[in-house]
């Protein structure tokens, strides 16, 4: 009895160590658990995704040319203004007070145009009476003459009659002289009068400039000054309002990477979303590509500019806009998630695939070396590898051209890990993912 039961304890032990020896260096098969997703054809649209910032299409800065506290401002923010409308008056005093002296100014001098024109008209006067003179001295002197000839008179009384000739003479020119002298008085009170037409109309025109017009229709969006407040112009007129022309058509202004902007072309169709409307989808075009590029810590981006529509004026100047800029659109077209074209057996599987590159002995159907590869389970389950070109991309999903049909046919996207299989919580709140086949595959 008692050598039975030793017996029996040898045996057991004996098929305990045969069982241990067995599950740890026997040969199983081992089960690979693949996540596959359906490769059908759709469409892709190849986006550009950046931020931007929401501008008017024209601003207006409305300044002042002349300095002044600010009596009365006629417009605040938001409010729509017209052009011609006047928006703010500066205190008008100071200017008035110019154009009044500026006025006297003119009245003097066109009084001194008067006062020299008298004088020379005076001037001639004074030639023509002394023409005559000389003509009748000339006369004189010609009877004198005729005397002293015959001996009526002495050398005396001709001489005295020459001297009468040759000093309305020297008369006649030193009055013509001052003709000439009076005409430049006339000509420099003329000269003095257009001055000070020039300083009146500088004086007009600066008070004018105390009263603001807008010089546009459209829409107050800054304010700088409150009233009261004195502004100064100097070298740059002083900026009171901030007026955009029309808010119901506005551009987007965004920073493109070198890297992206190669792509983007005008009238490229563009979306958009906002925060205060996050709801809402805006759509705009591409209406111009820059080449300003700005460097700023070694990434160079180009300005892109984007025009919208906004009639119902929900987009303000100064919103942060997120941008998709189409670049690529393509309909009716093999696809595959873009882990497909990633994926690659595990070394696990590579190490026992055979020479032709087949996992579980799966044929490759084209080794270009040019194309992509996308693995392909078969009907028997066994992924097989298929060379592809792709068409475009959205980041998710690949557009692929193949010589092979592959529409219907299921795609490896990855392998199940022991972590993805490991039993987790069931939330109820979780969100669920999208739906990914499994396909398992032994060896």
């Amino acid at each position: 009895m008692k050598t039975f039961i030793i017996s029996v304890v040898v045996l057991c032990l004996m098929g305990a160590g045969g069982w241990f020896g067995w599950k740890k260096w026997g040969h199983h098969p081992v089960s690979v658990t693949w996540r596959t997703r359906t490769i059908e054809r759709g469409e892709i649209v190849q986006e550009v995704r950046a931020t931007g910032t929401i501008q008017p299409i024209k601003n207006i800065l409305v300044g002042t040319q002349v300095n002044g506290p600010i009596m009365k401002l006629y417009a605040d923010f938001n409010d729509e203004v017209k052009v011609g409308q006047c928006i703010a008056q500066i205190d008008p005093a100071v200017y008035e007070a110019n154009v009044a002296k500026d006025e006297a100014s003119l009245a003097s001098a066109q009084a001194s145009v008067f006062s020299a024109q008298a004088n020379n008209q005076q001037s001639r006067a004074n030639v023509e009476q002394t023409k005559v003179k000389l003509v009748l001295a000339e006369k004189e002197l010609a009877r004198i003459s005729q005397m002293l000839e015959a001996k009526m008179i002495s050398q005396s009384d001709y001489d005295t009659a020459l001297s009468n000739r040759d000093a309305l003479n020297a008369q006649l020119k030193q009055n013509e002289g001052a003709v000439a002298q009076t005409q430049a008085s006339v000509e420099q009170a003329k000269a003095a009068v257009q001055q000070s037409q020039a300083a009146l109309r500088l004086s007009r025109a600066n008070l004018g400039y105390t009263k603001i017009h807008s010089p546009v229709d459209g829409v107050i969006i800054e304010r700088n000054v409150d009233e009261g407040q004195t502004v100064v112009s100097s070298m740059n007129a002083q900026t009171i309002f901030t007026i955009a022309t029309d808010l119901t058509r506005i551009q987007v202004k965004a920073d493109i990477p070198e890297s992206d902007v190669g792509g983007i072309r005008m009238k490229q169709r563009v979306t958009f979303t906002v925060d205060a409307h996050s709801r809402v989808v805006f759509t705009g075009e591409v209406v111009q590509v820059r080449m300003a590029a700005t460097t700023v810590q070694n990434v160079v981006t180009f300005p892109v500019i984007i025009e919208a529509p906004n009639p119902q004026k929900l987009l303000f100047p100064g919103m942060t806009a997120n941008l998709a800029i189409e670049t690529g659109r393509a309909e009716n077209v093999l696809r595959v998630p873009s882990s497909a074209l990633r994926f690659t057996p595990p070394e696990l599987v590579k190490a026992v695939a055979s020479d032709n590159g087949n996992v579980h002995g799966a044929k490759s159907s084209n080794s270009g070396r040019d194309k992509q590869k996308i693995w392909v389970l078969d009907a028997a389950g066994q992924p097989q590898q298929h060379a592809v070109k792709s068409v475009l991309s959205d980041g998710t999903w690949i557009g692929i051209e193949a010589e092979a049909a592959l529409e219907g046919r299921e795609v490896v996207v990855g392998q199940v890990t022991a972590s993805d299989t490991a039993p987790t919580e069931n939330n109820p709140f979780a969100p669920k993912m999208p739906g990914t086949q499994m396909r398992r595959a032994s060896r």
